[in-house]
């Protein structure tokens, strides 16, 4: 029995056009959840594929959002013919590692998408998870005055408890959290975290260590990598993700990043003393700012004094031009919840959702 056809409108939700840019395959890896997207001529025909880890190398190579999809797209890929079985389509599934395979008719055309019997992630992951909560939370005074920065509600609820619920949804269940400042408030309300479907446990600084120094604290040994994050950031990249990212390239310590692109709205002019070298009009400027998401193995924890103020990017230095030390590109939506502004932004961000 061969798969089902598809129709037009169905197909089109995981289509592209020839004048695709990189942002339209992010748009639309985002909205269709199979992971990969088909870039089609006029006439349906699949010219390339892209999928989200080209997104991510494509952005490593400087690629610019409004680039053409088809610079990181690949167009040689894996697909099969109406009248193949599905025998032959799980087969496939199998062997070549993708999540949905294009039906084809004979002029190339795509006409259907098969995605097989495909196997549920675990439901729980063997990594745990450290969420820095322990912060002073200076730029959100007078609201930190008597509430630590992590329980601030957004939509209703704790910043922290929104990182904790992704999480489980992701699979991970072991969630410590490195408390401090008003730290009993959170330890009351999330106790050992049943009520969330997580087991939570704690540890506590007794004086400000920095953005990695409470990691000392830990008095575990840990098997697997360990996550790390700050406990004021949203995001809907998975990071389930970047720690696949992190094993398959034998990184020590990963970072996830986000390309920012900054214009400046005047012509830019360089000198050589009185002399001008060179103009350029309203230059973008990328850079990569770091999302304070990590990922960590643990090895490397043997490296942070005990007790002392620790922040990672002392971790990350001594690996700095090495394989040890990658960054892994988020292309999805990252907020950093610092400022109030930032709060309002995440408010709005929350209500569309729900709507």
């Amino acid at each position: 029995m061969s798969p089902q056809i598809m129709s037009n409108d169905e197909l089109a939700f995981f289509c592209l056009t020839e004048n695709a840019t990189i942002r339209d395959v992010i748009e639309n890896l985002d909205a269709s959840r199979i992971k990969v997207a088909f870039i089609v001529n006029s006439a349906g025909q699949i010219l390339a594929t892209a999928t989200d880890g080209d997104v991510r190398r494509g952005l490593l190579k400087n690629h610019n959002l409004e680039d053409s999809a088809l610079v990181i797209a690949h167009e040689t890929f894996v697909s099969a013919t109406v009248g193949d079985s599905h025998v032959d389509l799980d087969r496939l599934l199998r062997e070549s590692g993708i999540s949905h395979i294009p039906i084809l008719d004979a002029s190339g055309r795509l006409i259907s998408l098969y995605p097989g019997a495909r196997e549920a992630r675990k439901t729980q992951l063997p990594n745990a998870v450290v969420i820095m909560a322990g912060g002073l939370g200076r730029r959100l005074r007078p609201m930190t005055d008597t509430t630590p920065k992590p329980m601030l509600p957004i939509a209703g609820k704790p910043m922290v408890e929104h990182i904790i619920e992704n999480l489980r949804l992701e699979g991970f269940s072991d969630v410590i959290l490195s408390i401090g400042y008003l730290g009993q408030q959170i330890e009351d309300y999330f106790g050992d975290g049943t009520d969330l479907g997580v087991t939570i446990s704690y540890v506590s600084e007794d004086q400000p260590l920095g953005t990695g120094g409470s990691l000392s604290l830990l008095r575990r040994r840990f098997a697997e990598p360990l996550v790390v994050m700050n406990g004021d950031v949203l995001m809907r990249a998975k990071i389930c993700d970047m720690l696949d990212y992190h094993k398959r390239h034998g990184a020590e310590v990963t970072v996830g990043v986000k390309v920012l692109d900054t214009q400046i709205p005047f012509g830019v002019v360089t000198l050589d003393g009185g002399q001008i070298t060179s103009m350029e009009e309203k230059p973008t400027y990328r850079d990569y700012v770091n999302t304070g998401v990590y990922v960590i193995e643990p090895t490397v924890l043997e490296e942070i004094p005990p007790n002392q103020r620790f922040d990672m990017p002392d971790l990350i230095s001594p690996r700095l031009g090495t394989n040890r030390a990658l960054a892994f590109p988020l292309h999805e939506t990252w907020m950093d919840l610092g400022r109030p502004d930032d709060l309002d932004q995440a408010q709005r961000s929350f209500n569309g959702d729900n709507k």
